[in-house]
């Protein structure tokens, strides 16, 4: 006998966790483990038969800490849903009210309409890659920033000694801690057999070096191997956006944004190098210049087809051969 879907809208809060499900009044739970415990009961109470199917709003550490308790340790079937989807689901609704309750009232109402797809954890070598690039790229711009500072500070005349003493410091100790978690993600990497064959498939492609690999595989997770070329593109931020209506409106073609920018990000910095150093993406490149497309547009086009290029390389658990690039 095939169970039935039953619906939990939650609304994550640091210390509160305000359910919504169908047939009964929205309560709330403490954010614990106890909390959830009682949640999942009161929910049996509701429906005893149905196969129970929590969606929350992604809100971060809030929403990975109850996704991540769920799932390992009481065993429940889980969605984390993008919290741009919910906000256009709520303005569809024509909700004029944002409360709590309100919140996991939509949240429901869109698990039970749309059938968002089953949340599964990342393993914990990826997690601790993400959590350690996450820091270093803070660290870099935080550097960065003071540095900058650092810079204007020249200029000024009557500079306490003491405010430069600081910024030095200050650039040392940054420089120091950055060194220390890109150490530690290279021992990571070398640590773990599958992320590393990872790490050295995507350095097998001209254009992507270790850091660019570790930030793709970090901030791509699951989205480069499970999802299809459209859907990567899309959770890159990649995909065309057009605007264009009756016979008045015709904007230009620009890409959504609408996707992850750090890895974003990190497919710019390659396919820089790419579009001059990598025989199949050269090509590419060079050929949409003639066209007469933008340097800009052309970039985005190579970024593209480098992230999926580095898709089918992780699917396949083959490096880079021109030949067959060349060839497809």
């Amino acid at each position: 006998m095939i169970k039935t879907t039953f619906y939990v809208g939650i609304d994550v809060g640091q210390e509160e966790l305000v359910v919504a499900v169908k047939g009964s009044k929205i309560r709330s739970f403490k954010h614990t483990v106890a909390g959830i415990g009682r949640m999942i009961a009161w929910v049996r109470q509701v429906d005893e038969d149905s196969m129970l199917h929590f969606c929350l709003e992604s809100t971060g550490v809030y929403g990975y800490s109850l996704a991540a308790r769920l799932t390992n340790k009481f065993g429940m079937t889980v969605s984390i849903i993008n919290g741009a989807q919910i906000a256009a689901f709520a303005r569809a609704q024509l909700r004029r009210t944002k409360t709590d309750e309100v919140d996991a009232q939509v949240i429901l109402n869109f698990a039970q309409t749309q059938h968002p797809p089953v949340w599964q954890p990342e393993t914990k070598v990826i997690r601790q890659l993400y959590h350690l690039v996450v820091t270093a790229d803070k660290l870099h711009q935080t550097s960065r920033e003071w540095s900058n500072r650092n810079h204007c500070y020249k200029y000024v005349d009557d500079l306490p000694p003491l405010v430069k003493k600081t910024h030095q410091s200050l650039q040392r100790t940054l420089q120091r801690q950055i060194l220390r978690i890109e150490t530690e993600i290279e021992k990571l990497v070398l640590q773990d057999p599958q992320l590393n064959q990872q790490v050295q498939l995507l350095c097998s492609i001209p254009g992507v070096a270790m850091k660019s690999a570790t930030r793709i595989l970090a901030y791509g997770r699951r989205a480069l191997v499970e999802r299809n070329r459209k859907a990567i593109v899309a959770h890159a931020g990649l995909a065309p956006a057009q605007k264009q209506s009756g016979i008045s409106i015709h904007g230009k073609s620009r890409i959504a944004k609408q996707g992850d920018r750090r890895l974003r990000k990190a497919l710019f910095m390659s396919a820089l190098v790419a579009s001059h150093h990598n025989p199949c993406l050269k090509i590419f490149y060079q050929r949409l210049l003639q066209k007469g497309k933008p340097k800009m547009l052309a970039i985005t086009a190579v970024m593209r087809k480098l992230l999926l290029m580095i898709q089918a390389i992780l699917k396949n658990k083959n490096p880079f051969d021109p030949n067959y690039a060349l060839d497809n």
